[in-house]
């Protein structure tokens, strides 16, 4: 099991880092690739199958202080990310003071919030609870295992290939940080709160960028849909 789920690992970040060095990713909405469902579906099941192995699907999942942490920290963390990739200090404090827009805005659209809130915890059940203590036995132990696991995840990111390379670094951060914690705190429940909430305030922010472009709250929000329909790396 260990060695399959690395093949299907290895092989969808290779697939991945091909597809967005060569523009191949699904143009179309709900347009579903057939190489991401025919890798990421057995991935899953056997990251899902090594992570219940590893002892991570207990009552300690649900945990309000977790969530809280998470969500708290999540927002500190964009914060940092934000002034680290813009450098403007006043858009950066703008931004991390205005919760009642979040929380409008995620209120207004449960859909996205429910769809990155399933990518966060897919991508940390395979990053976090499956491959990153499997690749403890590499070595050097937890700091290659946090620093491979860092580097995969970051590579089946597209955006990780065509950002600036403040804003690659900045992802590889943020994955190191991730892999951090949860070695740390072996808290899956810490880590995927505070992926949603940087997913979550990232979109935030393309929200209002589209806000800006057209003038127009409800067609930003069908831009932003119909951009975030089914993409096969789809986090931000």
């Amino acid at each position: 099991m260990n060695t399959a789920f690395l093949v299907f690992l290895l092989a969808y970040v290779g697939w991945a880092g091909l597809a967005a060095l060569r523009h191949r990713l699904p143009e179309e909405p709900g347009r579903t690739s057939l190489p991401a469902l025919a890798l990421q579906t057995p991935l899953f099941l056997l990251a899902y199958w090594l992570a219940w192995r590893h002892g991570v699907f207990t009552r300690a999942l649900v945990s309000p202080l977790a969530v809280v942490l998470g969500l708290a920290l999540g927002h500190l963390v964009f914060a940092f990310s934000l002034y680290a990739t813009h450098r403007v200090w006043r858009d950066t404090l703008s931004h991390a003071c205005d919760l009642r827009g979040l929380g409008g805005f995620l209120a207004d659209n449960p859909v996205i919030m429910m769809r990155f809130f399933s990518v966060a915890t897919v991508e940390e059940i395979i990053y976090r609870a499956a491959a990153q203590p499997l690749l403890l036995g590499l070595p050097g132990g937890a700091w290659t295992a946090i620093a491979a696991t860092a580097l995969l995840f970051s590579l089946v990111h597209d955006h990780f290939y065509h950002n600036s390379a403040a804003g690659s670094a900045e992802f590889l951060a943020f994955a190191l940080l991730l892999g951090l914690l949860y070695h740390v705190t072996g808290s899956l429940t810490l880590v995927i709160m505070v992926h949603v909430m940087r997913n979550l305030e990232s979109v935030y922010l393309e929200y209002l960028v589209l806000v800006d472009e057209t003038g127009d709250p409800e067609q930003a929000r069908l831009a932003l849909n119909s951009a975030h329909t089914h993409r096969p790396t789809e986090s931000l």
